[in-house]
């Protein structure tokens, strides 16, 4: 793979795939496999199906890579699938249950921490914990996709599939007035 992966953008390393490239492929993953793994563990029942549906987000991406527009911001696109794939795991569960920050990987808590005080990753924690327990299942992720991927509003809307821009701002808007 010609150049530096890390100085190389998503949307050319998602290019270099999709002409076959599995090291392009493989950084990739290596970019975003704690973030996809960390909102699905909000999605989920428990770390090990986080896991899983993780594993499947990446060999479905991997799958149709070909289908990636290179114009347009890879990490909505893989969030994109990510959604769906929860969405399958709600289904093929039946119910869901959601796993508390406490009884998850250790990683899920600290990595995006910016201070290593214990204190405030219990803060961090606690407060991504209420949220899930008193947010709509839409509004949640419109949060999580904002403050711990940090997502735009135009990426936001593309991938919780909301019909105009101002949908996704009023969602944010009221989740952030709860």
């Amino acid at each position: 793979m010609p150049g530096d992966a890390r100085q190389t953008s998503d949307e050319q390393l998602a290019a270099e795939a999709q002409d076959g490239s599995l090291e392009a492929f493989g950084s990739l993953v290596d970019r975003y496999h704690a973030r996809v793994y960390h909102f699905l563990c909000h999605k989920t029942a428990n770390p090990e199906d986080a896991q899983d549906v993780t594993q499947q987000v990446f060999i479905r991406a991997w799958q149709k890579i070909h289908q990636f527009r290179v114009e347009t911001k890879f990490a909505t696109w893989l969030f994109t699938i990510t959604r769906r794939a929860a969405i399958n795991h709600y289904r093929a569960r039946g119910s869901r249950t959601m796993v508390e920050l406490k009884e998850a990987d250790g990683k899920l808590v600290t990595s995006d921490t910016p201070d290593s005080n214990l204190a405030e990753r219990d803060e961090h924690a606690a407060l991504w914990a209420v949220a899930r327990r008193n947010l709509k299942d839409s509004q949640f992720t419109v949060l999580w996709l904002k403050y711990r991927v940090g997502m735009s509003i135009k990426e936001m809307r593309a991938v919780v599939k909301l019909s105009v821009s101002v949908s996704v701002v009023v969602s944010h808007h009221r989740t952030l007035e709860r």
